[in-house]
């Protein structure tokens, strides 16, 4: 009888640690697919920042071109990946409004020129 209660201890802490390693395994797979996904998109966040503070600098809005889905700064690559992208000037205000990634990290800069 002893024995019974023994294995069937052992059962019922075999099955709980089980189902606390599976939980366990999917909250840590959870938390993976968001670190990637925040530090992508914080990447992508700074990438558009600096494009915003080089344009800051180099006031030349006339040497920027799209072709594709790529910016180039005269004969230099900007950015990739641009999925919308629209320049106005008005008022010694230049107004860009720039999205990349499909459309999923958008940003409109306004820079005085």
């Amino acid at each position: 009888m002893k024995r019974s209660i023994i294995l069937l201890e052992v059962l019922i802490s075999l099955l709980l640690f089980s189902i606390i390693a599976i939980v366990s395994s999917k909250m840590v797979y959870t938390l993976v697919l968001k670190n990637n996904t925040d530090s992508f998109i914080a990447e992508k966040n700074l990438v558009l920042e600096t494009t915003r503070l080089f344009l800051s600098k180099n006031k030349d809005f006339t040497k920027l071109t799209k072709s594709g889905t790529d910016l180039y700064y005269g004969s230099n690559l900007l950015l990739e990946n641009i999925s919308k992208y629209e320049l106005l000037t008005s008022n010694n205000i230049t107004t860009i409004d720039i999205c990349i990634c499909k459309n999923s990290i958008c940003q409109e800069w306004k820079i005085k020129n």
